[in-house]
């Protein structure tokens, strides 16, 4: 009887010591995948970082792709793509991939308005631990079709009722054979006059403006029609300002938001171009406006304006009229704005 006891005593420790085995080997093989998978590590590789576009012509669109490959053996993961600017546009064909798949980042870049060397980036976020963040550039020379000079027309500071005149040139590249059909302006005031013909592939031409009726600054544009493709119309700003016999800054006057019985004064600057020119009154409306005149020096006058005591709560609508002997500017009025807060 005591025999079967230390028998049976002795299978139940060898069953023990099995099961021991069992779990710990569980547990080893468990460690092992978890190993095995934090092993895993995606890797991206991109076959060139930088592409260079060469010669661009404004109004082409060009395209390249970038291609890379998951060399790693975990999942690649590809988180978004940035662009530097709005006139690069990425897309990525693929965005999860596993190990030594291919992928490729297609970049579409518009120059726009750019002339000249540019240099544009894009960077392509991802969870490769090593290069999460991995940059992409491209280059190229953007060039002109046809190109204008200047590229603004500034016809500056006029009288009323002189005129002025302005040059531009218009350049081709020769070997594109690109004609120039015409250059015009919609603003009626502006006159447009061809003073050579084709010169070297170089194209002249005078911009007038004359007659202008109003007095302040002006701004349009001039158009100039190509027979190219890529830029059938080029468009010029232009500006400047027509003045008469006086100025005035500012051409508004604005008491903004003040409180109640709050002093608050504003300036007004008259600048007489014409000498001959006399002020004869003053008209200020509502009456509770005050103002009050002063030389600045032999050509400009000061005219120092300030709420009286009797305004009330509310909007602020009136006008500063000025009254003179000038044959272009017998009336000058200057609105006046603001709020009186309660």
């Amino acid at each position: 009887m005591k025999k079967i006891k230390v028998y049976l005593i002795i299978i139940q420790i060898l069953a023990c010591v099995e099961c021991s085995n069992i779990l710990t080997a569980d547990i080893k093989e468990k460690a092992d995948i978890r190993n095995e998978k934090i092993s895993e590590k995606p890797i991206m590789v991109f076959e060139e970082q930088n592409y260079d576009f060469g010669k661009i012509y404004i109004g082409d669109i060009v395209k390249h792709g970038f291609k890379f490959k998951n060399r790693g053996s975990g999942e690649l993961i590809i988180k978004n793509v940035k662009s530097s600017c709005g006139c690069t546009a990425a897309l990525v064909s693929k965005s999860n991939l596993f190990k030594d798949e291919e992928g490729e980042v297609q970049i579409k870049f518009n120059p726009g308005r750019y002339v000249g060397k540019v240099t544009k980036s894009v960077t392509v976020n991802s969870n490769d631990l090593q290069n999460s963040s991995y940059k992409l550039t491209i280059t190229g020379e953007v060039i002109e079709e046809v190109s204008v000079n200047p590229k603004h027309i500034n016809f500056g500071i006029i009288r009323k009722g002189d005129s002025c005149t302005r040059t531009i040139e218009v350049k081709t590249i020769p070997e594109l054979k690109t004609d120039i059909k015409k250059v015009e302006s919609p603003n009626p005031y502006i006159a447009t006059t061809q003073i050579n013909s084709n010169v070297n592939s170089s194209y002249k031409y005078q911009v007038t403006i004359s007659k202008y009726d109003y007095i302040g600054k002006f701004s349009g544009m001039v158009f100039v029609y190509t027979s190219s493709n890529r830029q059938e119309r080029i468009d010029i700003p232009f500006s400047g300002e027509v003045i008469g016999d006086v100025t005035i800054y500012p051409e508004i006057l604005s008491f903004g938001n003040i409180k109640k019985n709050q002093e608050v004064n504003r300036t007004v600057i008259l600048n007489f171009v014409n000498k001959n020119i006399k002020i004869e009154k003053i008209e200020a409306r509502p009456n509770i406006i005050n103002y009050t005149v002063s030389e600045l020096n032999n050509n400009s006058k000061k005219i120092d304006v300030k709420l009286g005591s009797e305004i009330t709560t509310g909007k602020i609508t009136g006008s500063l009229t000025i009254y003179t002997n000038s044959t272009i500017q017998p009336v000058i009025n200057i609105p006046i704005n603001g709020e009186i807060k309660g």
